[in-house]
């Protein structure tokens, strides 16, 4: 069954991601109370793609789960654009030896530590045009059995794992500068399981939740107040997984959104938005440009920096977007039978 609410869901999730990685460009120094709230908000969409993506896993996948199948066709559309998209990134990172060379290159000037050893830990941890994403999913995919596992135990076991899972995430936060995969796995494999929960469940909360949407939305909203009040920092604050840093509440504010735009959009299941539709159909295209696109937007940053600020995201991040998405399509007609491998769509 095609649940058109979830093509929608993607394309939100899409949105806010490249909205959040549009600060930069835009100059917006985030230092009063109300763009904290804002920023909250905003920050943190890759817990909606993981949901999103854990919902997937058992609408789509699992009733015709085979592990080597689905490895295979997600090492294809998946990891091989990454290990292309990310050679000229990685050669320009060797270059001008950044992101953080402190990390990555070795304290020796010879061709392993400057050279082998940079290349590697930049394709490993995706440290180049914010692609850790890729590396983290893939290792939540290579341990999809144990989802499998998770799908077939009974319901009070599921809450369980589940809240046991969370209450770990909520205190070891998400990795600096995401650079640990299986930290990531760690704080989103809760993320996931909910997405499979919620799809499982699917009836009971589109019943349950029915004409109380704007309620969720309201405790979305609520958290985001209580972060700003409470931390300087905004969205998903990064630590080491040890150390004591209070609650990640950004974790529980980004999974009552998922729900609320799981029932929000559920009313829509009728209505045919080609807008949307499109910029779902795009959307792993557009995670895989736009970091190319603000990196040119970012080169000509000195002549529009006298009006940077707030006001700003809402002209970059839509610009962002179409050319992400331009680009997609040059990419698709050119090479109509290899595009999915060389941008994922």
């Amino acid at each position: 069954m095609h649940l058109r609410s979830f093509e929608y869901f993607r394309a939100v999730a899409i949105v806010l991601i490249v909205i959040g990685h549009c600060y930069g460009i835009t100059g917006w120094v985030i230092d009063s109370f109300g763009e904290r709230v804002l920023a909250n908000l905003i920050s943190g969409g890759t817990s909606l793609f993981v949901f999103i993506s854990g919902f997937l896993f058992h609408h789509v996948f699992y009733p015709k789960f085979v592990y080597r199948k689905f490895l295979e066709k997600k090492f294809k559309n998946v990891y091989v654009p990454y290990l292309i998209l990310s050679v000229l990134p990685v050669i320009w990172a060797l270059v001008i030896k950044a992101p953080f060379p402190e990390f990555y290159f070795g304290p020796e000037a010879t061709f392993y530590d400057q050279i082998v050893r940079p290349t590697l830990l930049y394709y490993w941890y995706g440290g180049v045009m914010v692609y850790w994403y890729i590396p983290f999913i893939m290792a939540m995919f290579i341990i999809s059995p144990l989802f499998i596992w998770f799908i077939r135990i009974d319901l009070r076991k599921k809450i369980y794992i589940i809240s046991i899972l969370s209450l770990i995430s909520i205190f070891m936060h998400r990795p600096v500068n995401n650079w640990s995969i299986v930290q990531s796995v760690i704080y989103f494999s809760p993320v996931y399981m909910f997405g499979i929960l919620c799809s499982m469940e699917r009836d009971f909360i589109y019943d349950k939740f029915k004409g109380k949407d704007f309620h969720l939305l309201g405790c979305v909203i609520f958290l985001a107040l209580v972060q700003a009040a409470f931390f300087e920092a905004s969205g998903n604050l990064q630590k080491n997984p040890f150390e004591f840093n209070w609650i990640d509440i950004a974790f529980i504010q980004k999974q009552i959104l998922c729900v609320y735009f799981m029932v929000f959009l559920h009313k829509y299941e009728h209505i045919d938005s080609t807008l949307l539709k499109t910029l779902a159909g795009s959307s792993f295209a557009i995670y895989f440009l736009h970091g190319w696109i603000i990196y040119l937007i970012s080169t000509v940053q000195s002549y529009y920096r006298p009006y940077y600020g707030l006001h700003l995201l809402p002209i970059l991040s839509p610009l962002v977007i179409w050319a992400s998405y331009a680009v997609a399509k040059r990419v698709k007609r050119a090479f109509p039978n290899k595009s999915r491998m060389l941008i994922g769509w």
